[in-house]
């Protein structure tokens, strides 16, 4: 009886380390307001674009794209400082080099757009998204990720991934694949990136 007592707590010890969890609470994380796949051969963009291949570089221009995320980050958060999280679980993909380089923009949004129009704030999305590729604005650094894992960052800059949360703007993140072959898809709203309020 105490054998069985004694691997019933160690199968339930094993499954729940084994089970990922956030030490982050939900309430500290900005999830992203939209996810674009671009083109960059055509110029074209996909909102929302779930169960795709979201970054990918292969050597065939009409398949290569980026993906810039947007998030909408409130006035309330003036004077916080934030980070970009990125993680894949097992059921994401990431192969050739696992990397990608990150650029950000803003974009203010005005406290009255935040409240009122919420077709406003999807166009000022969209709007992000295209300036990030148009000028790719800043250039944070490059990240490794595994699936499943957490993203390394291989080079950063101007401190990232830590950031002065950019209050009141729609901030955006363009993640553009590394070398010669890179695939990387992600759960959008559940894994890849994120922003941490700290």
């Amino acid at each position: 009886m105490k054998s069985i007592i004694l691997l019933l707590a160690v199968s339930a010890t094993t499954l729940a380390a084994s089970i990922p969890r956030s030490s982050i609470p939900q309430d500290n994380l900005l999830y992203p307001y939209a996810t674009y796949r671009y083109w960059v051969q055509t110029g074209q963009f996909k909102e929302d674009p779930q169960d795709q291949l979201l970054v990918v570089k292969n050597g065939n221009p009409a398949d290569e794209t980026t993906t810039i995320v947007t998030f909408d980050v409130t006035p309330d958060l003036q004077g916080k400082r934030c980070k970009l999280l990125f993680d894949l679980w097992e059921r994401d993909v990431s192969t050739g080099s696992n990397q990608t380089d990150v650029f950000t923009a803003t974009k203010p949004t005005g406290a009255s757009l935040q409240s009122k129009d919420k077709a406003a704030v999807q166009a000022l999305s969209r709007e992000t998204a295209e300036m990030v590729v148009q000028s790719r604005d800043v250039h944070t650094g490059r990240i490794k990720v595994t699936a499943p894992g957490q993203a390394e960052w291989v080079l950063s800059y101007d401190g990232y991934p830590e950031f002065d949360c950019p209050a009141g703007t729609m901030a955006g993140f363009e993640f553009v694949g590394v070398y010669d072959e890179v695939a990387i898809r992600w759960d959008i709203g559940v894994t890849g990136p994120r922003v941490q309020v700290l």
